[in-house]
């Protein structure tokens, strides 16, 4: 993925994602607070569209990562509450927390289950995670006629079974979906391009233009041309206390 090269342009086109960020938080709801307050930790934050409703909780201790250094220095400019790091979720060690959160990131992982394993190792004793991340039917009109994807769709039950596999036990979960409308089919493949999540073009020319005109006729909308998003949202705890913890202690 394209991330740390799209950072100053992501915002300007990452409004599904920001919107699915608030409504994660809401999922989140309230924390308790106090001078001694959980300690959060926050996987892909990016520059920060969920970090800002967690820093909105008084008394916690927030901790914001991303493996993009260029989102990691805007984030700092956007939520200067939170304690920002440069961090890559899928492949570093984790800092310990009470509570772990992502929004739009689980999906990019190769293996969703040695990610969700990785993860359940850095949690304190008590501790829980919640995860949201692109699921079915997200994008389904663009991989009609773009099938090319550098993410493995799975539905809300192949994703609880992930969790499951990775030996966590679901406590909550939901799913939003909705259709965004956007003014033509290249407006969305720039928007989707801007924000960094298309890597290198596997298209022709002559293909691309194939599949821009053939979403242009078959998914028109008065606006222009509409696009299915989809999101989950899944709060799990361990079922048993991991073995092998890969991580190192945060330092209040």
């Amino acid at each position: 993925m394209r991330f740390d090269s799209c950072a100053s342009e992501y915002d300007s086109h990452a409004s599904p994602q920001r919107a699915f960020a608030e409504r994660v938080a809401g999922f989140i709801g309230d924390l308790p607070g106090g001078t001694l307050g959980p300690s959060i930790l926050e996987l892909g934050a990016g520059t920060g569209a969920l970090t800002r409703w967690l820093g909105e909780n008084p008394g916690v201790r927030l901790c914001a990562t991303d493996a993009s250094p260029a989102m990691v220095a805007i984030g700092r400019t956007r939520v200067r509450k939170a304690d920002w790091k440069v961090l890559d979720a899928l492949g570093n060690p984790l800092f310990f927390s009470d509570l772990q959160v992502s929004s739009g990131l689980l999906q990019w992982a190769p293996n969703p289950v040695a990610a969700l394993r990785h993860w359940t190792a850095a949690l304190r004793p008590g501790g829980r995670m919640i995860h949201a991340f692109a699921c079915e039917p997200c994008l389904q009109e663009w991989r009609q006629v773009a099938p090319e994807s550098p993410v493995t769709w799975r539905d809300e039950s192949g994703w609880l079974v992930m969790f499951e596999e990775a030996g966590l036990l679901v406590k909550r979960k939901q799913v939003w979906s909705e259709r965004i409308e956007f003014q033509s089919s290249l407006h969305l493949a720039r928007s989707l391009h801007g924000s960094g999540v298309t890597g290198r073009p596997k298209l022709s020319a002559g293909k691309m233009r194939e599949a821009l005109r053939n979403y242009d006729l078959q998914f028109r909308s008065q606006g222009g041309v509409y696009s299915t998003w989809a999101w989950m949202a899944v709060e799990a705890t361990p079922v048993a206390k991991p073995t092998t913890p890969d991580v190192v202690a945060y330092k209040d």
